[in-house]
């Protein structure tokens, strides 16, 4: 099928799916009486609001204004379910997680950037994916590259510094300052791989990297965000055919993939033509090792494991130097929590290491507490998408007040339902777990009491939903937090942090990550500039 043909026939497709979907939506559903705001258009409903406005605006107000389980609209009048609820999510990700799944177009734009990766992964091929890849990142395996994390870190302010010499301090565009360090760490962790090497393809993979997900998914037009909306309704077989679509941000992802897969397909081999006694540290060595073990059926075969590389550094490299940058963020503008952390961090360097150069970075209470504030905050995963594969009915935290009048404490969600889950609404807004002051950005919450229990524990660290929760809880979240924890080890002793007149500038942007972007030059892509100085 040529690539004209194909996209006649989606765009001939698409206007049978809009047809369907208009019909559809005039069928009454359990979700009619649950409050929430007017759509903004027949068309759209209010999924622009939630995809391009700043991360949190809506959210945020929605909560505030009707509670936890939210009915919004989403094109041609038809719902989606909004939750933010402590005990639904626990439900929805854990307690039933196999009853509510990733609707595939959600699967489909994972799969176009990772090349059906575990990410994009459902059911038993999700199930054997990550299999396979969990032993590479358990809690002995993460902290067995700490050092390489370090010594990457170290790298990076040695750089600064000899650079420095004529200026002791000059502006920086953080995600700049950070990706060359933060890449080659992951990426010597994670393959054993140096991205600092000679190669074309290493230097034309770099750089799709460092725009992975700002051209990939940054600032959709409205028509982006329709065909978003309407996608669910599309088959997955046509769905599939998608990729093929004449846009700028699938073009990039296709390219991104096939730089991703060629060094994949040769690491493997490297590893696989090595002696089986051969012992590497690295996680695609552990991969390896652990596909190997398998029995037949769990296997993954080469082409499986290719598409992990893809995802690993697409989703690692992205939410590392995101979530460093807004650390670094809110530390230049709370000075006195910054030279709070630098005593600390000093203080540690002295007392806490060994003779072998060691550290245990999780003994260190301020450096974490600033992480956990930073990352429940600056929530760089806003949301989750899922769909019920079967009639429910689950228990709320709280009483929902109906449009009706009346009041439930549970919620019946019928096969079919799709459900968007905020993080960044649980992190950021909910008073009964993080205190009076939730939406503000104070370290010592995590110090003083002032954090409370939700009744359900809904993450993987911290009762945070920054890293996801259940099954598909994000795989290499001990290797990021340990990548985070190192840098700032041996970022903020010796280099300090302040805001610039462009600061007030800054946007939070959805871009399947929560990236920052400077007004009225969204274009460029991810900036975040911060004055950096050498610490004498």
């Amino acid at each position: 099928m040529t690539l004209c043909s194909s996209f006649d026939l989606i765009v001939c497709c698409l206007f049978f799916v809009c047809i369907y979907a208009a019909w559809k939506a005039k069928r009454k559903t359990p979700l009619d009486d649950l409050p929430g705001p007017p759509p903004e258009s027949f068309v759209l409903g209010n999924i622009r609001q939630l995809m391009r406005e700043q991360v949190s605006t809506y959210d945020i107000k929605w909560q505030k204004s009707y509670g936890m389980v939210v009915k919004i609209g989403a094109p041609f009048g038809h719902d989606r379910l909004w939750l933010s609820d402590p005990k639904a999510i626990q439900h929805i990700l854990q307690a039933s997680r196999y009853n509510y799944v990733k609707p595939y177009a959600a699967r489909f734009a994972l799969n176009a950037a990772t090349g059906r990766g575990v990410n994009g992964a459902e059911g038993r091929d999700h199930y054997r994916q990550r299999r396979v890849l969990n032993p590479a990142f358990g809690t002995s395996e993460t902290r067995a590259q700490i050092a390489v994390f370090r010594k990457c870190a170290r790298e990076l302010v040695q750089e600064f510094e000899n650079r420095a010499e004529s200026c002791r301090s000059r502006e920086e565009n953080v995600p700049e300052f950070l990706s060359p360090a933060v890449l080659q760490a992951l990426g010597l962790a994670a393959f054993n791989y140096d991205f600092h090497g000679d190669g074309e393809d290493r230097a034309e993979f770099y750089a799709s990297l460092r725009d992975f997900m700002a051209k990939g998914f940054g600032l959709p037009s409205d028509w982006k965000v329709f065909c978003q909306g309407v996608m669910v309704h599309v088959p997955p077989s046509l769905l599939d055919l998608m990729i093929y679509f004449p846009s700028s941000g699938l073009a990039f992802l296709r390219r991104h993939v096939e730089l991703s897969n060629n060094i994949a397909r040769k690491l493997i081999q490297s590893r696989l033509a090595e002696a089986r006694d051969v012992d590497r540290n690295d996680a695609l060595s552990r991969i390896v090792t652990a596909n190997r073990s398998e029995a037949e059926r769990w296997q993954l075969t080469d082409e499986e494991l290719s598409p992990q590389l893809a995802t690993l550094l697409g989703a690692g490299h992205e939410t590392t130097v995101t979530s460093l940058g807004w650390i670094l963020l809110e530390l230049a503008t709370h000075p006195d929590e910054q030279r709070q952390l630098r005593d600390e961090l000093y203080s540690a360097r002295v007392d806490l290491v060994d003779g072998a150069g060691n550290v245990n970075l999780d003994s260190l209470p301020f450096l974490n507490a600033v992480i956990k504030e930073t990352v429940r905050f600056d929530t760089v995963v806003p949301h989750l998408f899922r769909v019920a594969t079967r009639n429910e009915v689950i228990s709320l935290s709280e009483q929902v007040r109906c449009r009706s009048g009346i009041f439930i404490e549970e919620l019946y969600i019928p096969q079919g339902t799709h459900i968007i889950i905020s993080n960044v609404a649980y992190n950021r807004w909910n008073k009964d777990i993080w205190g009076e002051d939730a939406d503000a950005w104070r370290p010592s919450r995590w110090l003083d009491g002032s954090v409370k229990s939700s009744g359900a524990n809904v993450g993987v660290w911290a009762n945070l939903m920054s890293f996801g929760a259940g099954h598909r809880a994000c795989i290499g979240w001990r290797f990021a937090l340990a990548e985070i924890q190192a840098f700032l080890f041996e970022l903020v002793p010796r280099l300090n942090f302040e805001t610039t007149k462009k600061t007030a500038r800054i946007r939070r942007e959805n871009c399947l990550v929560m990236l920052p972007m400077l007004s009225g030059e969204e274009q460029k892509g991810n900036q975040l500039p911060l004055r950096i100085s050498v610490i004498d």
